[in-house]
Order: structure tokens, then sequence, then C-alpha cells
């Protein structure tokens, strides 16, 4: 087993990489050289230092204040997530160069940024004490507010980082009052001692201050999954934020936000009887309301990155169900968790893939296109468009893709934990949203008569590389799933 002091080796270098690409970007202005630099980085050393402690069977250290190295962990689920925030991170750097040289930018601080908001997922989501929590949390938020606002001469990009970064503050508010209300009921800011607490029914000032606490914890998970009513900031900021930022923000940004969620539950909420049931009502009340009002709002949508947008909430939703269940039972909690890791690694190729042919569209001085600029590419572009539409039909669920059996296997959880009527109500969101991804397939290959054909864009090699790169593990994944599965079964619960 490794030393203590390697259970920080993949946030350090993630985070030392970062720095070492600001400080190159302060010396040359070519971007492709950023790039090379940045995508090497990331995967030889952030990437190396994941598969290093992954092949050495992770560490787990004393969750204690008072060991130097217990506010973290780098446990299988750790490692898991590090491993997809190094690979999203990879693909949306292969994405930067040709999309800033089409809107004629020179942006270098966007890789360095990246790379700083993914040293943030990764402490996130190996943190074992409420500070390292929040500490993870800001450093990938703040990274997303200055990205967001990357197309620093686009109207929707300054309010996009503007909004986000007002929303985002409001809700680190609510969250940090949350943290501050638990340690003053409990005493305790690592996971251990709030555990033994709420375990107990030992509060200081009383249960209602714990209860609040809680809740107002629980908003700023919501605000950072995309939830319904905390979602108004996401379609505005994802379409007007640079879409390989959209990307990275829809994806590394919630699959952070669930790991946390999920080893805050087990190693401290779990414990407590009456927490574990306001899980399981918020949780399933508040995923019920975004996956139906959600899919909703998507079937009016005209641009395709608001359309993308309320497809990341509807997902968001279909993950809260998930999350609602780990407090029904131990043995549907021990269901679920694969089930939700299999479903966001499903939503890691798709949701890439989707905003990749996204950005492939866009014209220089626009961040969103509307859907008419799609209809006939299946005509000018046969290769693009199959693509798009297998993006399409996966994040629909249609079978023999990997967003099918992502939603099987939350469902089939459910219906095995007995949970019938949100497995049924989930069923039903999820053929109400196929309307709006085939409405997509439509306009691509069945363009109305007398409409313009969209015209084939051109595509660098670092971009179709991105494209097929997800594409394949779309359709792969989605008939032999053991591929992940065998990765996924290493993974315990925490705590």
């Amino acid at each position: 087993m490794p030393d203590h002091w390697t259970v920080i080796l993949p946030a350090a270098a993630m985070g030392l990489s970062a720095c070492l690409v600001l400080l190159l970007a302060a010396f040359t202005k070519n971007a492709r050289i950023l790039s090379i630099v940045s995508l090497l980085l990331t995967v030889l050393v952030g990437g190396g230092a994941v598969v290093h402690l992954w092949m050495n069977g992770g560490v787990e250290v004393p969750n204690s204040a008072d060991h130097p190295f217990g506010m973290i962990t780098a446990d299988p689920l750790a490692l898991f997530f590090g491993a997809l925030t190094v690979l999203v991170t990879a693909l949306v750097i292969l994405l930067g160069p040709s999309y800033f040289e089409r809107k004629s930018l020179h942006r270098p601080e966007f890789y360095g940024l990246l790379m700083i908001s993914a040293t943030g997922m990764i402490v996130l989501a190996s943190a074992t004490h409420l500070v390292t929590f929040y500490l993870g949390l800001e450093t990938m938020s703040i990274a997303f507010y200055v990205l967001a606002g990357s197309l620093r001469t686009v109207e929707n990009a300054l309010e996009a980082s503007l909004k986000y970064f007002l929303l985002g503050a409001f809700s680190s508010a609510f969250l940090l009052f949350g943290m501050a209300l638990l340690y003053g009921s409990c005493g305790y800011l690592d996971y251990v001692g709030l555990a033994s607490s709420l375990g107990q029914g030992v509060y200081h000032f009383g249960e209602p201050m714990a209860l609040t606490g809680f809740f107002l914890f629980l908003v700023g998970i919501f605000f950072k999954l995309s939830l319904i009513p905390f979602h108004f900031w996401a379609p505005d900021v994802y379409q007007g934020a640079p879409t390989p930022v959209t990307a990275f923000m829809a994806v590394g940004g919630k699959a952070a936000a669930m790991v946390g969620a999920i080893r805050i539950f087990f190693m401290v909420f779990s414990q407590s009887p009456v927490l574990s049931d306001k899980w399981f009502a918020a949780f399933a009340g508040v995923g019920l309301v975004t996956v139906f009002v959600g899919a909703m709002i998507a079937l009016t949508q005209r641009h395709i990155k608001r359309l993308l947008a309320y497809s990341s909430i509807v997902h968001a939703g279909f993950i809260a169900l998930g999350l609602s269940a780990l407090a029904v039972s131990k043995d549907l909690a021990t269901a679920m968790m694969p089930a939700l890791l299999f479903y966001i690694t499903a939503y890691l190729f798709m949701n890439v893939g989707a905003f990749t042919v996204a950005a492939s569209m866009e014209q220089t001085d626009a961040t969103d296109e509307r859907l008419r600029t799609f209809s006939g590419l299946g005509v000018s572009s046969p290769l693009l468009a199959s693509l798009f539409s297998l993006i399409m039909f996966s994040l629909a669920g249609i079978p023999l893709t990997v967003g099918f059996l992502g939603k099987f296997y939350v469902f089939k959880a459910l219906v095995e934990g007995k949970v019938y009527w949100l497995a049924v109500a989930g069923f039903v969101a999820a053929v109400i949203a196929t309307y709006y991804y085939l409405k997509v397939v439509v306009t691509l290959w069945f363009p109305p008569a007398g409409e313009e054909i969209a015209e084939a864009p051109h595509l660098c090699p670092a971009t179709w590389a991105v494209l097929v790169l997800v594409s394949f593990p779309v359709l792969v994944l989605g008939v032999f799933p053991n591929l992940v599965n065998v990765l996924i079964a290493t993974v315990n619960l925490p705590g």
C-alpha cells in the first residue's frame, strides 16, 4: 500500500500541471503548442497519477482532522471519477484550438483554467471533510466563471459569465451557511465526526439547526446539478459560454457534484434515520419535478445549445432519482451506485459528442444556432449527421446505445428495490424526452421542402478524433456494457 501522502497525488498532479500550462501561456502565443502540452500533461501526469494509485489499490487515510492527509481520500470511487475527469478534460482540450481559431480569438488561459477546474473536481469528489469539499467546489466553480466569459466580445458570453458568477455566489453562500450550521450543531467538520454526532443524535443546539444546515447544504448540491427550481442559470450560461466549455461544465461539474453527494451521503447522512428520510424526499421530489418540467420546456426550444441545456437538466433529474434511492435501503444503495456510475460514464460520451457537433456548426459571431441551421445536414455531410443521430438516439435512450443502458440500470435498481412509483414516473418522463431528440434527427435527414440545406462544416482532425472517440463507446458500450462494468465493480460503497 502506498504511503499516506500519495492520497493527494491525483489532485496535486493536475494542479501542478495547470500551473505549468499557465506559465507557458505567458511565453507563447501558439495555441497548438499550448493544447499539445496541456493534453500531454493531463493524460500522462494527471492520468498517470490516477492509474498508479488504481494499480496499487488506492489509498484510504484515517478520516480525522488530526491526520495531515485525513481530509481527502483516494479510494476506488475517487479514482474512478478521477479517470473520468482526465478523459473529459483531454477531450475538451482537443476541441479548444480549432474552436477559438474559428472565432478568430486567442485565449491562452483556456487550457490552464480547464485543468484548474479539473483539479477542483477531483478534490470535490475525494473530500472527506467539509473544508476540502468546499475548496474543491469553489476551485471548480471559479474557473468555470472565467471560462464561461472567454468570448469577451460576444454579449451572450458576458451575460453567461456574470449570471453564473452571481447565482453561483448565492448557492455557495447557502452551502457554506449549511456547513456552518452543521458544524455548530455537531461540533465536527470531518465526515467521521459528523456521522458519529448525527448517528447518536447528539446536537449542541438541537435538531432544528442540524436540519436547517442539511437542507441548505442540499441547495448547493441542487444548484451544481442544475435541478429545478435551481436551474435558471443553466440555459443562459450554456448558450453564452464557448461550446467546449459548455460540454466541460455539463459533464464534469455534474459528475463531480454527483460523486461528492454519494460520498457525503454514505459517510455522513446515512447514519441518521431522520436525515436519510429527508434525503429521499428531497431528491425524489426535486428529481421528479426536474425530469417532467425540464422535458416539457425542452420541447419548445429552437436553439440547439438551449435544447441540450434542458436535456442536461433532465438527465440531472434522472441522476437525482438515483441519488434519492440511496436512502431507501442498503440493498438498493448497493445496486444503485454502480448504476449511477454507469449513467455518468454514458452521459460523458453522449454530451461531449453532442456539444462537439454543436460547436462545429457555430458561425464566427454566434454562440448558439437554431435547429434549422442543421436542416439537411444528412445530405451535405452524411458522416457527421450519422454520428450526431447516433448521439441523439443515445440521449433519447434508444436500445443498443449506452444511453439506453444508463437509464435501464437506474430503473432496474428502482424496481428491484420496490420503489415502483419512482421507476414508473421516471420511465414516463423518459418517453416524453424522446420527442425533442428525435426532432433533431428529423431535422438532420428530412428538411422541409424549399428550405436551404445546411453547409457541411470544415472539421479539423482533432474534432473528428473527438467525435470518433465518443461515438465509438456510445455504440459499443450499449452492446458490451461489461467493458465498463468490470471497472465499476471494483468500486465499493464509501464509508
